[in-house]
């Protein structure tokens, strides 16, 4: 396995691997990577969804198999997973390419969506919304990806680089969060689509208040800065202006990875140090594209979780919901 730095280490691309044939010592190595680097990039492998399944829960145990409600050749929402049953065993799966996934695309079949997140903007998010979610997501180009991209910000590189004096404004600073899909999705279908799939009860339960430190650690230390502005964020501090200054300060290109996707191409990435967005809103480019999204523990992997540990100082309320 050869590791090649893009873009003076604001992500890697791993070379010499097929995701079909890694075992769990060379998942295992993938996986400190990840935690090390923040974004990771596997080019071109198969796109049967079993083996990408089987590979991200050797990286770390899948979280979001209760919405693998699609059929990935037709895209028919045709399966009705429960928490309690567990991920089906890709290797008990009769063919490989039929494996169900959870799709973003905006893709129609017989006139209702095969996916989630199917049209309008999909702004700056990350999938870590609320201290015990899945807090690493893998995304896979399947169909339809060609010229598309996703951009992805690595928190730990500008943390690293950033100004003492700033740095110094954001130590012992929180925000506090609600979970805003309304925003970041710019889409009420997409809420609609959420909660057609999580069900009304978790939805209302994610849509609570949640607290972060600016500054936070994965689970082997590497430091970042949690700011989701788009999950309506108020930072809790006397210091005014510290908002707009580290809302220009983080989001500079030169912290970015733009990502031009290939059939088969994955994206991992560790949600807890990163955000990322969707760069094309066209209906009729969303129409052909189609990613499968699998979410998966990278710092959260038990209980007590560790991102609820390091902000238990300022827990009021968490949910037990991992999407």
């Amino acid at each position: 396995m050869k590791i090649v730095p893009i873009k003076d280490g604001i992500a890697v691309r791993l070379e010499d691997i097929d995701i079909t044939t890694v075992d769990q010592d060379t998942a295992n190595q993938i996986r400190q990577i990840l935690k090390e680097k923040v974004i990771v990039v596997i080019k071109k492998q198969d796109t049967a969804p079993a083996y990408f399944t089987k590979f991200v829960n050797k990286l770390g145990s899948v979280s979001n198999y209760v919405h693998f409600a699609f059929d990935p050749i037709t895209g028919e929402n045709k399966y009705t997973p429960k928490p309690d049953d567990g991920l089906i065993d890709p290797d008990s799966w009769s063919d490989p390419k039929t494996y169900p996934v959870q799709r973003v695309t905006g893709q129609k079949y017989k006139g209702q969506a095969t996916g989630i997140f199917g049209e309008g903007i999909l702004d700056w998010h990350s999938n870590l919304n609320g201290l015990d979610r899945a807090d690493g997501v893998a995304l896979q180009g399947y169909k339809g990806v060609e010229n598309t991209s996703t951009t992805w910000l690595n928190t730990t590189v500008a943390y690293n680089e950033m100004p003492e004096d700033l740095k110094s404004r954001c130590e012992n600073v929180y925000s506090e969060y609600e979970y805003s899909p309304e925003i970041w999705s710019g889409d009420q279908k997409t809420i609609k689509c959420i909660t057609t799939f999580t069900g009304d009860r978790r939805v209302q339960k994610s849509k609570t208040f949640y607290k972060m430190w600016l500054i936070q650690k994965n689970v082997i230390g590497n430091t970042g800065i949690y700011f989701y502005t788009n999950n309506r964020c108020k930072i809790i501090s006397e210091d005014t202006k510290l908002y707009d200054d580290l809302k220009d300060y983080m989001f500079q290109e030169k912290y970015m990875y733009q990502h031009f996707y290939e059939e088969g191409d994955i994206v991992l990435s560790d949600q807890l140090l990163s955000l990322h967005k969707r760069d094309q809103n066209d209906p009729e480019i969303l129409a052909k594209r189609i990613l499968h999204r699998i979410t998966f523990k990278v710092s959260n992997t038990k209980k007590p979780y560790w991102i609820v540990e390091q902000n238990k100082d300022l827990i009021e309320q968490t949910t037990d919901t991992e999407q």
